[in-house]
Protein backbone atom coordinates (compact mmCIF):
# COMPACT_ATOMS: atom_id res chain seq x y z
CA UNK A 1 0.00 0.00 0.00
CA UNK A 2 1.38 3.40 -0.96
CA UNK A 3 2.13 6.12 1.57
CA UNK A 4 -0.60 8.32 0.04
CA UNK A 5 -3.19 5.60 0.63
CA UNK A 6 -2.14 5.16 4.25
CA UNK A 7 -2.38 8.92 4.77
CA UNK A 8 -5.81 9.10 3.16
CA UNK A 9 -7.20 6.26 5.30
CA UNK A 10 -5.63 7.80 8.37
CA UNK A 11 -7.26 11.12 7.50
CA UNK A 12 -10.67 9.44 7.30
CA UNK A 13 -10.15 7.69 10.65
CA UNK A 14 -9.20 10.93 12.35
CA UNK A 15 -12.09 12.86 10.83
CA UNK A 16 -14.45 10.25 12.25
CA UNK A 17 -12.69 10.37 15.63
CA UNK A 18 -12.94 14.16 15.81
CA UNK A 19 -16.57 14.45 14.68
CA UNK A 20 -17.98 11.61 16.79
CA UNK A 21 -16.04 12.61 19.89
CA UNK A 22 -17.04 16.26 19.52
CA UNK A 23 -20.66 15.15 19.23
CA UNK A 24 -20.37 12.91 22.30
CA UNK A 25 -18.99 15.75 24.44
CA UNK A 26 -21.41 18.41 23.14
CA UNK A 27 -24.24 15.98 23.85
CA UNK A 28 -23.66 16.52 27.57
CA UNK A 29 -24.84 20.12 27.24
CA UNK A 30 -28.32 19.37 25.95
CA UNK A 31 -29.10 15.89 27.27
CA UNK A 32 -30.13 14.31 30.53
CA UNK A 33 -27.32 13.06 32.80
CA UNK A 34 -25.58 9.93 31.58
CA UNK A 35 -25.05 6.68 33.50
CA UNK A 36 -22.57 8.39 35.83
CA UNK A 37 -24.91 11.32 36.49
CA UNK A 38 -22.75 13.59 34.37
CA UNK A 39 -24.08 16.58 32.45
CA UNK A 40 -22.85 19.92 31.10
CA UNK A 41 -19.47 21.08 32.44
CA UNK A 42 -19.58 18.37 35.12
CA UNK A 43 -18.58 15.91 32.41
CA UNK A 44 -15.05 17.29 32.53
CA UNK A 45 -14.60 15.88 36.03
CA UNK A 46 -14.11 12.48 34.46
CA UNK A 47 -10.93 11.16 32.89
CA UNK A 48 -13.14 9.58 30.22
CA UNK A 49 -14.17 12.99 28.90
CA UNK A 50 -10.77 14.60 29.34
CA UNK A 51 -8.92 11.80 27.56
CA UNK A 52 -11.38 11.89 24.68
CA UNK A 53 -11.09 15.66 24.34
CA UNK A 54 -7.32 15.27 24.18
CA UNK A 55 -7.70 12.59 21.49
CA UNK A 56 -10.15 14.76 19.53
CA UNK A 57 -7.70 17.68 19.58
CA UNK A 58 -4.91 15.37 18.43
CA UNK A 59 -7.14 13.99 15.67
CA UNK A 60 -7.98 17.50 14.45
CA UNK A 61 -4.28 18.41 14.29
CA UNK A 62 -3.48 15.16 12.48
CA UNK A 63 -6.22 15.91 9.94
CA UNK A 64 -4.69 19.30 9.15
CA UNK A 65 -1.29 17.80 8.47
CA UNK A 66 -2.68 14.83 6.53
CA UNK A 67 -4.44 17.27 4.16
CA UNK A 68 -1.19 19.20 3.77
CA UNK A 69 0.64 15.95 3.05
CA UNK A 70 -1.86 14.95 0.38
CA UNK A 71 -1.07 18.22 -1.35
CA UNK A 72 2.67 17.95 -0.70
CA UNK A 73 3.80 14.29 -0.39
CA UNK A 74 7.28 15.34 0.77
CA UNK A 75 5.95 17.08 3.86
CA UNK A 76 6.84 15.26 7.08
CA UNK A 77 4.61 14.91 10.10
CA UNK A 78 6.09 17.09 12.88
CA UNK A 79 7.44 15.22 15.89
CA UNK A 80 5.21 17.16 18.28
CA UNK A 81 2.10 16.03 16.36
CA UNK A 82 3.18 12.39 16.58
CA UNK A 83 3.81 12.74 20.33
CA UNK A 84 0.46 14.48 20.85
CA UNK A 85 -1.31 11.75 18.92
CA UNK A 86 0.47 9.01 20.82
CA UNK A 87 -0.37 10.64 24.15
CA UNK A 88 -4.05 10.94 23.21
CA UNK A 89 -4.18 7.35 22.01
CA UNK A 90 -2.66 6.03 25.23
CA UNK A 91 -5.10 8.12 27.28
CA UNK A 92 -8.22 6.78 25.54
CA UNK A 93 -6.80 3.26 25.58
CA UNK A 94 -6.52 3.62 29.36
CA UNK A 95 -10.15 4.75 29.44
CA UNK A 96 -11.23 1.70 27.44
CA UNK A 97 -9.28 -0.79 29.56
CA UNK A 98 -10.43 0.83 32.83
CA UNK A 99 -14.07 0.50 31.80
CA UNK A 100 -13.76 -3.05 30.45
CA UNK A 101 -11.56 -4.55 33.17
CA UNK A 102 -12.42 -2.47 36.26
CA UNK A 103 -15.58 -0.34 36.22
CA UNK A 104 -17.85 -2.73 34.34
CA UNK A 105 -16.82 -5.81 36.37
CA UNK A 106 -17.18 -3.92 39.67
CA UNK A 107 -20.62 -2.70 38.58
CA UNK A 108 -21.53 -6.22 37.54
CA UNK A 109 -20.64 -7.57 40.98
CA UNK A 110 -22.57 -4.87 42.84
CA UNK A 111 -25.58 -4.26 40.58
CA UNK A 112 -25.73 -7.34 38.39
CA UNK A 113 -24.78 -8.08 34.82
CA UNK A 114 -27.63 -5.90 33.56
CA UNK A 115 -25.70 -2.79 34.61
CA UNK A 116 -22.79 -3.46 32.24
CA UNK A 117 -24.47 -2.31 28.97
CA UNK A 118 -25.01 1.14 30.48
CA UNK A 119 -21.28 1.76 30.19
CA UNK A 120 -21.65 1.57 26.41
CA UNK A 121 -25.01 3.30 25.94
CA UNK A 122 -25.68 6.61 24.25
CA UNK A 123 -22.81 9.04 23.89
CA UNK A 124 -20.58 7.03 26.24
CA UNK A 125 -20.46 4.33 23.57
CA UNK A 126 -18.28 6.79 21.67
CA UNK A 127 -16.23 7.86 24.69
CA UNK A 128 -15.76 4.40 26.20
CA UNK A 129 -15.44 2.30 23.07
CA UNK A 130 -15.50 3.65 19.53
CA UNK A 131 -13.04 6.53 19.90
CA UNK A 132 -10.46 4.41 21.79
CA UNK A 133 -10.74 1.57 19.26
CA UNK A 134 -10.52 3.88 16.24
CA UNK A 135 -7.57 5.74 17.76
CA UNK A 136 -5.68 2.52 18.50
CA UNK A 137 -6.35 1.01 15.07
CA UNK A 138 -5.39 4.17 13.17
CA UNK A 139 -2.22 4.57 15.26
CA UNK A 140 -1.06 0.99 14.78
CA UNK A 141 -2.08 0.40 11.17
CA UNK A 142 -2.09 3.73 9.36
CA UNK A 143 0.49 5.97 11.01
CA UNK A 144 3.54 4.91 9.04
CA UNK A 145 5.82 7.81 9.89
CA UNK A 146 7.41 9.38 12.91
CA UNK A 147 8.98 7.53 15.81
CA UNK A 148 8.16 7.41 19.47
CA UNK A 149 11.41 6.99 21.34
CA UNK A 150 11.49 5.78 24.92
CA UNK A 151 12.01 9.34 26.12
CA UNK A 152 9.15 10.71 24.01
CA UNK A 153 6.86 7.98 25.30
CA UNK A 154 7.08 9.49 28.78
CA UNK A 155 4.67 12.20 27.58
CA UNK A 156 1.96 9.53 27.58
CA UNK A 157 2.10 9.46 31.39
CA UNK A 158 1.29 13.16 31.72
CA UNK A 159 -2.54 13.03 31.42
CA UNK A 160 -2.77 10.19 33.96
CA UNK A 161 -0.39 11.89 36.41
CA UNK A 162 -2.12 15.29 36.20
CA UNK A 163 -5.61 13.82 36.54
CA UNK A 164 -4.65 11.49 39.39
CA UNK A 165 -3.15 14.33 41.41
CA UNK A 166 -6.25 16.52 40.91
CA UNK A 167 -8.50 13.54 41.71
CA UNK A 168 -6.56 12.68 44.87
CA UNK A 169 -6.66 16.27 46.16
CA UNK A 170 -10.37 16.81 45.45
CA UNK A 171 -11.48 13.38 46.69
CA UNK A 172 -9.22 12.77 49.68
CA UNK A 173 -8.19 16.19 50.96
CA UNK A 174 -10.70 18.83 49.80
CA UNK A 175 -13.52 16.26 49.62
CA UNK A 176 -15.62 18.07 47.02
CA UNK A 177 -15.68 15.02 44.74
CA UNK A 178 -16.80 11.57 45.75
CA UNK A 179 -14.73 8.59 44.71
CA UNK A 180 -16.75 7.62 41.63
CA UNK A 181 -13.90 5.51 40.27
CA UNK A 182 -13.72 3.56 43.52
CA UNK A 183 -9.96 3.93 43.82
CA UNK A 184 -10.16 4.16 47.63
CA UNK A 185 -12.28 0.97 47.67
CA UNK A 186 -15.00 2.24 49.95
CA UNK A 187 -13.14 5.02 51.74
CA UNK A 188 -9.89 3.21 52.48
CA UNK A 189 -7.75 6.29 51.92
CA UNK A 190 -4.48 4.42 52.38
CA UNK A 191 -5.27 2.54 49.16
CA UNK A 192 -5.40 5.73 47.05
CA UNK A 193 -1.60 5.88 46.50
CA UNK A 194 -1.66 2.19 45.58
CA UNK A 195 -4.34 2.90 42.98
CA UNK A 196 -2.34 5.81 41.60
CA UNK A 197 0.81 3.74 41.23
CA UNK A 198 -1.21 0.96 39.61
CA UNK A 199 -2.70 3.39 37.08
CA UNK A 200 0.76 4.78 36.26
CA UNK A 201 2.01 1.25 35.70
CA UNK A 202 -0.96 0.39 33.47
CA UNK A 203 -0.51 3.62 31.50
CA UNK A 204 3.17 2.89 30.98
CA UNK A 205 2.33 -0.66 29.93
CA UNK A 206 -0.18 0.61 27.37
CA UNK A 207 2.36 3.11 26.07
CA UNK A 208 5.00 0.40 25.77
CA UNK A 209 2.68 -1.93 23.82
CA UNK A 210 1.41 0.80 21.48
CA UNK A 211 4.94 2.02 20.90
CA UNK A 212 6.15 -1.47 20.01
CA UNK A 213 3.19 -2.18 17.72
CA UNK A 214 3.67 1.14 15.95
CA UNK A 215 7.37 0.54 15.56
CA UNK A 216 6.79 -2.91 14.07
CA UNK A 217 4.95 -1.48 11.05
Amino acid sequence: MKAKTYRLIDLIFNIVIFLTTAWAVVYYFWSDPDVLGSTRTACFRYFTTDSNVLEAVAAAVVCVFRVLQLKDPDRKMPVWVTVLRFTGTVAVALTLLTVVFFLAPVSCMSAGIGSVPFYFAGNVFVLHLSTPVLAIVSWILFDREGEITRRRSLWALLPTVVYSVVYLVLVVFVKVWYDWYGFTFGGRLYLAPVSMIAMYAVTWGIAWVLRKLHKSN
